[in-house]
Formats: structure tokens, sequence, C-alpha cells
């Protein structure tokens, strides 16, 4: 992807929901070194987009009618008042909700913005990302894997500061110890050489001891032929339902939130005020899937309208929206018309 400006109206995200597909039938995600080429992609697309008004303009061309009605007119709060030359209500109502708008008929309407995501799942990514970023530039190109006996290598890295000037010993000790391994892997019994082989004493190897907390190797049952060196899948192993989970709390917990009382009705001028929870980039490139075998985006909203029974707090109308481009999804959640196939927009 070039570094010009991005049109998110014509990017796609097909290659994602491909691989996802493939997550759902045996219940594990992209490898690392595969996932992180998409979410570079996606990196660049974000920089072009402006927060809530770009999710807000997608959940629209998604759902035109979410209101019972067309728009006339919206913006995000602080343009609200600049565009129009409106005088903003005392703070902190100035600052919300994050989008106004006005109905066809003359309603007034406030739609709260709110993600889907696990933020301890993005810090712990997060904080990985750099170590193991500069150690597959320390491997360089892998080639072909020509042991006899190991088809695949995990590594785990310590979190430490990676020194440029340590590449070329660190790749150098890297396939030397996989060839050791390998040698070695045939004098184990039969039984044992289908499994996998834990390393965490680097003796010898004082570059890898620095950088590395273990690594384990497969048995060639498990071959790959391209990038046979890696990391463990971040989301391997998951459970679908940490993330539901998380979906769960943030409902409850945004629909009591006291900061969408009466008095934000009141003091903002409006008639009516939703919530709008989305899931898009950062919930799929950091967290753990959702979704698994038979349960996809619209389980998620049969799921998330159980939690709340019809009982939107503070809010009129909660939404659930997957603002992911080309596949863009929502669902009335609070009230609930998810039995009525008119409130399943999927673009």
């Amino acid at each position: 992807m070039s570094s010009k400006a991005v049109d998110i109206t014509r990017l796609t995200v097909d290659d994602i929901f491909r691989a996802k597909e493939q997550r759902q039938r045996r219940l594990a995600s992209l490898p690392f070194d595969q996932k992180i080429v998409i979410v570079n992609k996606l990196r660049a697309a974000v920089k072009a987009i402006r927060g809530e008004r770009a999710i807000f303009a997608s959940f629209l061309r998604a759902c035109p009618n979410f209101a019972g009605e067309r728009l006339k007119e919206w913006d995000v709060v602080d343009e609200w008042y600049a565009n129009r030359a409106l005088d903003p209500p005392a703070h902190p109502f100035d600052k919300r909700p994050d989008i106004i708008a006005l109905t066809a008929s003359g309603k007034r309407i406030g739609v709260e913005l709110k993600s889907w995501i696990n933020q301890e799942q993005i810090h712990e990514a997060r904080k990985q990302e750099p170590i193991q970023e500069n150690i597959r530039k320390a491997i360089g190109q892998q080639g072909p894997n020509t042991t006899r006996c190991i088809g695949q290598v995990w590594l785990s890295a310590k979190q430490v500061r990676f020194d440029a000037g340590d590449a070329a010993n660190f790749r150098e000790q890297l396939f030397a110890r996989i060839e050791e391994v390998d040698k070695n892997w045939a004098q184990k019994p039969d039984r044992e050489q289908i499994s996998s082989q834990d390393e965490r004493d680097f003796a010898g190897f004082p570059i890898l001891e620095k950088y590395l907390r273990s690594a384990r190797f497969y048995s060639k049952t498990r071959d790959r032929s391209r990038n046979w060196i890696t990391f463990p899948y971040s989301t391997s192993h998951y459970s679908p339902n940490t993330m539901r989970e998380t979906l769960r709390k943030a409902l409850i917990a945004h629909t009591k939130d006291e900061r969408y009382n009466r008095d934000l009705r009141t003091q903002v001028g409006l008639d009516e005020v939703y919530l709008l929870v989305h899931y898009g980039f950062k919930a799929f490139a950091y967290n753990t899937p959702f979704d698994a075998p038979n349960f996809g985006f619209k389980q998620a909203g049969e799921f998330a309208s159980g939690v709340l029974n019809g009982d939107g707090g503070y809010f009129d109308r909660v939404f659930l929206f997957q603002f992911l481009v080309g596949k863009e999804e929502a669902y009335r959640i609070v009230p609930s018309e998810l039995d009525d196939n008119s409130a399943v927009v999927r673009k």
C-alpha cells in the first residue's frame, strides 16, 4: 500500500475474512507473521481515518434508518457547534455525546461511540511487537527448511531491547542450535520423534540466551515450507468466551454510565441518546477472536441483546456494529430487532 491518502470506502478486507473463516474451522488465528502483514495494511488505512467521524459515516451507510428515519444533518460534537456558529453547553457537556444529528422530522439525537476491545490484551500484544519484529529482521530470509526432523520452530522472546549489532550473531547461533537439535532428534525413541521439544537452556549460545526465553521445536509432522521459524500464534488455544465476556462487561458499564444520564439530554438539548458499540481494527489485530464455528457477528448481536434484555440504561437505543471495511454488519440490540430481517444490515 502506498503512502498516499487512503480512500477507506474502497479498501476491502476479504483476505482477512478468508483467514478468519479458516480460524473458525480450527479455532486458531492466523500465524503472527502473516497477521502482521494484514495489520500493517490496515494501519496505513487507519492513518486516513478520523476517529468517530469515519466510524459513524460507515455505520450510517450500512444502516441509514437506524433512528427510524433518515438524517437531515450530523457532525462530530466539536464540529457541530463550530460549523453552525453555535455556543456549546458548559463543560463537560460540550464534549458529549460523540455525534449530534438532526433527523428529517426535526428530532435531535446524540450517539455515543464505544469500542469493543480488550485493553489488557492490546497492551500485552504491543509489548511483544518491537522485539519480535527485530528478531525477524535479524533472522532475515529463512530459506527452505532443509532439516531432516524439524518441521517448525517457535521462539519466545525476552522483553529486552535488541541491539542491531547482535543481528548477525543471533542468526548464526540460531541456525547452529537448530542444526544441533536436528542431529540429536533421530536418537530419540520413536514415540518421542513425533512430539515437540522445548529448549530453555542456551548454554554455548550467549546471544540466544540474551534474547530468548525459550524455543519450541516441532517434528516434521508439523512442517511449514515458508517462515518455519516464527513466534507462537498470538491467539493459539484461545477461548472465544474471553471477548464475549469483555462485551458483556462493556455493555453493562456503558449503559449505566452516569455521564449519560438525563442531565445530558437537558444540557445538550437532545430528544434521544443512542449507544453504538463497534468492533474494528484494534480488536481484530490484537484481541483473541470472539467467533467460533456456528458463532459469528449475528450471534454476537444475539448474545449482546440477551445481556441487556431490553434495558438500555440511559440510552434509548443500543447498536452493535462491525467496522471492518467491506464487511460492515449492524444490529439493533435495544430494543432488539434481531428476529426482524430488516434489522440485519450487511454491506
